[in-house]
């Protein structure tokens, strides 16, 4: 009777402890996955790597995935979901980020440095869940996608250092070139990156602050430029010369506000003072030369003229008629940073906004340019209703830059069509096409 007596209070337990369990929810499904209510959120590639439009971690990893990485430094945006360390002694910090602080895949920063590639010191200067914008070139080590070393932050938590490479607000931009100059954005961004060489390279910017001009013995003149006439992101004008080379011989032939283009040598001088360096010359000075002419600008090929911001590209084949007809880009609608779409014009003629054979790239429509931004080697096609005799695009300029495409665009027609190409040596840089408004002239 005894063990009977035990043999059911055994199986009442047993009953009992199944039945509390039925309850609790099981961490897992019954195929061994996460619990299904822990969903993982998909992000869609956006940015064009400016400092306007960072690309996105998803952006990131999709270039590097594809293979096509970045020689140039580019802007990245994301947030810190890891740090592996920072090491305040070489000053730079090992972290990841992600798209919204909980992915799966993430985009190492390796061994990236501080505000404008100063040292972390503190070692508290970042934190997880911080939102970064990062600026260096994108690669894949091993099996490793990664910021390469020697990156730099530009924004923490949509706050600047007040001197980021180009200042807070402004894209890097120019070639360097007479046509198209550096901007002091672009000229920081270079010295920040290492990448500048001994060449001789034309900068173009605002004097902030007062000139210190030597009217004696040397001749030269000390001063600062920013983009904006600011002291965001100023550059030091080291011991510079007037047109030519030549002295300095008042102390009011520079003054703040004044708009220069300068050749020299873009150095970082001891590794703590980006400048131009000594011996560098004034090209213009608010717009005029030494002899009060504006600065010759050699027109591009193929059929193409520019003549400021405006861009005429002609058919040489026909006579134009009177005939036009002109689309404002910016009366269309477009929401901020998208691709365009297909324009079809009053006649049912269509114009097509291009990638082409821009790996990375597309063309974008932005508020700021008032129409469309066309990058290296995209493209722009025209399928017209008659005989395509000219074609004029009125372009955006910005800080002292004409933006009206590489001296290597190109145009072709064939009759009723045409295809402009903003044709450029490599998949990026150059001087992108920002246009506008576009008319279109027919044939007699």
């Amino acid at each position: 009777m005894k063990k009977l007596i035990q043999t059911l209070f055994a199986l009442v337990m047993v009953a009992m402890t199944l039945s509390s369990c039925e309850d609790v929810p099981a961490p897992f499904d019954t195929s061994f996955h996460e619990n299904p209510s822990d969903t993982v959120t998909t992000v869609d590639p956006v940015g064009e790597g400016t400092l306007a439009s960072p690309y996105n971690v998803a952006k990131s990893l999709a270039i590097i995935k594809a293979g096509t990485f970045t020689s140039d430094n580019v802007y990245i945006k994301g947030v810190i979901t890891k740090i592996d360390n920072i090491d305040t002694s070489f000053g730079n910090a090992v972290y990841y980020l992600g798209d919204t602080g909980t992915d799966k895949s993430t985009l190492e920063v390796y061994r990236g440095k501080y505000f404008n590639g100063d040292k972390f010191t503190t070692g508290k200067e970042i934190a997880v869940g911080d939102t970064v914008v990062v600026y260096g070139t994108l690669t894949l080590f091993n099996s490793t996608p990664e910021v390469a070393a020697g990156s730099q932050i530009v924004t923490i938590n949509g706050k600047s250092s007040g001197s980021n490479p180009g200042g807070s607000n402004v894209e890097p931009a120019g070639e360097g070139t007479q046509a198209s100059p550096y901007n002091v954005a672009k000229a920081q961004s270079i010295i920040a990156a290492g990448t500048y060489t001994d060449n001789d390279v034309y900068v173009v910017g605002t004097i902030v602050g007062t000139p210190q001009i030597d009217t004696g013995t040397y001749g030269n003149a000390t001063y600062y430029i920013s983009d904006d006439g600011t002291e965001a992101g100023k550059l030091m004008v080291y011991r510079g010369y007037s047109f030519n080379g030549d002295k300095f011989t008042a102390a009011d032939q520079l003054k703040a506000g004044d708009k220069v283009v300068i050749l020299g040598k873009i150095v970082n001088y001891q590794n703590n003072t980006p400048e131009v360096t000594m011996g560098s010359k004034i090209i213009s000075l608010n717009g005029k030369t030494e002899g009060g002419s504006t600065p010759p600008v050699t027109p591009p090929a193929s059929g193409i003229t520019v003549d400021g911001t405006t861009v005429t590209a002609v058919n040489k084949d026909v006579t134009a008629g009177t005939t036009t007809l002109t689309i404002d880009l910016n009366t269309l609608g477009w929401a901020n940073a998208t691709d365009p779409t297909v324009v079809t014009l009053s006649d049912g003629s269509t114009i097509t906004f291009e990638q082409n054979t821009n790996p990375t790239n597309s063309p974008k429509f932005y508020d700021a340019t008032k129409g469309v931004r066309l990058y290296a080697n995209n493209s722009i096609k025209f399928a017209c209703k008659s005989t395509i005799a000219k074609i004029i695009f009125t372009c955006d300029a910005y800080n002292g830059t004409n933006y009206v495409g590489n001296d290597t665009q190109t145009i072709s027609f064939d009759g009723a069509n045409a295809t402009y190409v903003n044709t450029y040596a490599t998949s990026s840089g150059g001087v992108q096409l920002r246009v506008q408004t576009i008319t279109i002239t027919y044939a007699q």
